[in-house]
């Protein structure tokens, strides 16, 4: 492998480091929803579905808690609690597991794309019509230009197919038939089932994006932090995570008796 290939697999390896952990855990939607913002603060407001989808990861992070509490409140009701308790869990990972490879997918589209060492990997690892819509958010952005709204519309449908792609749909399927046997069908089906979603998705994107920007600004859900400065509280965030992995780094070194040696 020659410098520059060593250079670009480096910088590869580091960027899905930096995605999975920005990414985070299925119950992590709160911090989804931050990185989600960022792109589309990052952009200039050109990527409106990061935006939708970080108003998408609190819907589901609020839909969980509701349902949670009504299992607690009325369990009693509920016909086969447990039951009810168990399918509940599911499908809460299920969802959360679907969220965090959407937001793994978009968020890493970007990096990839806005990167320009990883511009000949931008075209192997992306759908081509994808790249190109986000080539032109970049040099738009650093142009300090206006994109046409075909091209954001465009951005915009080509993100939702390539989040989609890179979900399980098979393991929330099999979630919903558990949620289906219990008490929690209808209030789950209603807050949380597909065409819910998809409903809700349809209202916010009829409505203005800087209001849609402000709510979720305003969201006493994420951080106060996040609230006074969302670009600065996702950079503390990005570093964090990098320190975080950077510590495990250093434990696992001291787990190894030669560690030492091989680093000198």
């Amino acid at each position: 492998m020659d410098i520059i290939a060593a250079h670009q697999q480096g910088l590869i390896e580091q960027l899905e480091e930096d995605v999975a952990a920005l990414a985070g855990r299925p119950r992590d939607h709160g911090q989804r929803a931050v990185v989600l913002h960022h792109l589309y603060d990052h952009s200039r407001g050109v990527h409106s579905w990061a935006l939708l989808e970080a108003r998408r990861e609190l819907r589901i992070a609020r839909a969980l808690g509701a349902l949670h509490n009504r299992l607690d409140r009325w369990g009693w009701l509920i016909r086969r609690r447990e039951e009810a308790r168990t399918a509940l869990k599911l499908l809460a990972e299920a969802l959360g597991e679907a969220s965090r490879a959407r937001c793994a997918a978009a968020y890493g589209a970007y990096r990839l794309s806005a990167t320009p060492a990883l511009l000949a990997q931008a075209e192997l690892r992306l759908p081509g019509e994808l790249r190109v819509a986000l080539e032109q958010c970049h040099a738009a952005r650093r142009a300090d230009q206006t994109v046409p709204l075909e091209v954001a519309q465009q951005l915009a449908d080509l993100s939702e197919i390539h989040a989609v792609s890179a979900t399980a749909g098979d393991a929330i399927a099999a979630t919903w038939h558990a949620i289906d046997a219990t008490g929690l069908k209808r209030a789950a089906r209603k807050m949380l089932g597909e065409k819910a979603l998809a409903r809700a998705a349809a209202r916010d994107r009829k409505r203005s994006p800087y209001k849609l920007e402000a709510e979720l600004r305003a969201d006493a859900a994420l951080p106060g932090s996040f609230r006074a400065n969302p670009a600065q509280h996702f950079y503390a965030l990005q570093l964090a995570q990098a320190e975080r992995r950077r510590q495990k780094w250093r434990e696992a070194c001291d787990r190894e008796p030669d560690a030492f040696e091989l680093a000198a």
